[in-house]
């Protein structure tokens, strides 16, 4: 991937490092459209191109986020995990180039741009919704397949839960269609070579799956996730070590819950 630098971007005098195959389309920034702001982001549509989304990062923990943007930066960080989840065969986002403020201490530090999902629902909204048992049951094995692909292979999410991980909408009108086809977003991953880092990163993913989704996955569905998630682990040894452990502690613990 070319970078270039990029002066007057988003303001006359801020530079960005720029991939150059967004550097010679230059989007619009005055005229963008707003679709989420959160605390450190926001995600702007560009009318002037259709279809091409930007994702702006704010500096989390400074100084910090200050000096690592600089090779380890959120939307650069997203790309390289994007890769590695395809290469698994998880469905991601389709992610275009990164840039990076280079101003050493603006709250600014990175942009990712991607083209525009289809039309789609979280997971968080479409189990709310959804009643058919058997459009549940195979959401839930979706999902555990998904996570196995990760863990099995020594990759941890770090932030695992449904609101990263959408349908779309094409999918969410057939609830018995034999596997819907989840997209995952805002990916960042973390390599671990050993089996007990690993499981401590797996139980902490597990958990804030759990915390996140309790008023829409019922206990029994819980017993259901965890069943189907050891299955689609047990094709490596790692992920075999990953059932025995903390997939059976994950299943006491909503058994109990």
């Amino acid at each position: 991937m070319t970078m270039t630098l990029c002066r007057g971007l988003m303001a006359r005098n801020d530079v960005w490092w720029l991939d150059e195959a967004i550097a010679l389309r230059q989007p619009d920034f005055a005229n963008a459209q707003t679709i989420y702001e959160g605390s450190y982001t926001r995600i702007r549509r560009h009318p002037g191109q259709p279809a091409l989304i930007s994702k702006l990062s704010w500096v989390k923990s400074a100084p910090r986020d200050n000096v690592r943007k600089y090779w380890a930066a959120q939307a650069k960080r997203e790309m390289a995990a994007n890769r590695i989840m395809q290469r698994l065969g998880i469905r991601t986002a389709t992610l275009i180039g990164y840039g990076i403020r280079l101003m050493p201490w603006s709250r600014l530090e990175s942009l990712l741009f991607m083209d525009e999902l289809p039309a789609h629902d979280t997971l968080r909204v479409v189990l709310r919704r959804l009643t058919d048992e058997h459009g549940r049951a195979l959401l839930i094995d979706r999902i555990a397949q998904d996570i196995a692909r990760l863990y099995r292979n020594g990759w941890h999410h770090k932030d695992c839960h449904l609101e990263n991980v959408v349908l779309p909408r094409t999918d969410a009108a057939r609830p018995n269609a034999s596997y819907p086809d989840l997209i995952w977003v805002d990916n960042d991953l973390r390599y671990s070579a050993r089996a007990e880092v690993l499981r401590r990163r797996f139980d902490g993913s597990l958990r804030q799956l759990a915390y996140t989704s309790r008023d829409f996955i019922s206990p029994a569905e819980w017993q259901v996730f965890a069943q189907r998630l050891s299955s689609h682990l047990s094709s490596t040894q790692l992920g075999r070590k990953l059932c025995a452990t903390s997939v059976a502690a994950f299943a006491r613990e909503r058994a109990a819950a």
